[in-house]
């Protein structure tokens, strides 16, 4: 057993000392049904209990399902790859054995146990990726970095690594309203703020990053009371200024709603350049800059601090239209898998 092995198992079973045989296993399997075993197994072997069973499979790289035969004797264990793979709504009901299918995957949630698609290895359980494309250890902080883009000027730019594994390039932040955002086209073109601070990275920047790579976007919140939420989309990109960065945002998952797909397909907007779809113009309106639609469900640009309707950072479908959020940062990075 090389040495991540040896770790991966230390890590599992401490975890199995703490929680029961039950709990872990369906925190890390789901249930498939009653079935009969399969002569498509891999491996197999006699097994005390369930735990055995379980224990047999984290152990193994190329295990994604078992059979746990509690009612033979001796009690059977047998273990499958990917080949023996249940429809995704199949609810087997007869059998002896109990089936459980492996359900964390470390190229989506990077937890043990680790499978890995596509050659990734076992170092995708290990390590983690930057915002270079660039594998490093999963305690890595977050950190600056300089970036030079086709107008030959350099940005320095925050590559936050402790968030949702990391990679992520932060676009917009804000926490104290000590920077104005109620500002017009061509800041909000070329970025405005401090990186230490309160900051926006600017349209032309965004779209630079986004418009040869498939990128994921990261909105992050929290209300006066510290409570957070957060909106992750599997797709985000925006168009270029000929046509007025125009957004493109699908894929939703999170806790705080998605008050981004009213503003999908729809240019930016600012109180000098009126781009939405209203006769008078929602920059003006709700004080802010946004991708605005007639008028929005989402102004994280908006006054700080403003409670008024729509008129302060505002996520409709967590805090609603009357409620100016404490704080907020937006990040993409570049999908890997």
């Amino acid at each position: 057993m090389n040495i991540a092995m040896a770790l991966k198992f230390i890590m599992v079973i401490g975890c199995i000392s703490i929680l029961s045989a039950a709990e872990y296993t369906s925190s890390l399997f789901d249930f498939v049904g009653f079935v009969n075993s399969s002569n498509s197994f891999f491996s197999s072997n006699e097994a005390r209990n369930q735990l055995g069973c379980f224990s047999a499979c984290i152990g193994n790289n190329n295990c994604y399902f078992f059979d746990y035969c509690g009612n033979s004797k001796p009690t059977s264990c047998f273990l499958y790859d990917k080949g023996i793979h249940s429809p995704g709504n199949t609810v087997y009901t007869k059998g002896p054995c109990q089936r459980y299918k492996l359900h964390k995957l470390c190229e989506n949630e990077y937890t043990l146990p680790c499978r890995c698609e596509d050659n990734h290895g076992i170092e995708r359980c290990l390590y983690k990726y930057d915002c270079n494309g660039n594998l490093v250890p999963l305690n890595t902080s977050s950190y600056t970095f300089v970036r030079t883009f086709s107008d030959g000027k350099s940005r320095k730019l925050i590559c936050n690594m402790t968030e949702d594994n990391g990679g992520w390039i932060v676009f917009q932040r804000r926490f104290d309203g000590s920077t104005e955002f109620y500002r017009n086209w061509t800041a909000y073109t070329n970025g405005f703020g401090y990186i230490d601070a309160e900051f926006y990275l600017g349209n032309q920047i965004i779209f630079e990053i986004t418009k040869d790579e498939n990128v994921e976007l990261r909105v992050d919140l929290m209300d006066k009371t510290g409570e957070l939420g957060y909106a992750k989309y599997s797709y985000f990109s925006i168009n270029g200024p000929e046509d007025f960065y125009r957004l493109y945002v699908n894929g939703y998952s999170g806790n705080a709603g998605d008050s981004l797909a009213r503003q999908n397909g729809q240019r930016f907007t600012t109180f000098d350049a009126d781009n939405d779809l209203k006769a008078y113009n929602c920059a003006v309106r709700f004080h802010g800059a946004w991708w605005y639609k007639s008028c929005h469900h989402s102004n994280l640009n908006g006054e700080y601090g403003n409670d008024n309707y729509g008129s302060g950072p505002n996520w409709y479908h967590w805090r609603g239209h009357y409620y100016a959020l404490n704080s907020t940062r937006m990040m993409i990075r570049i999908r890997r898998n």
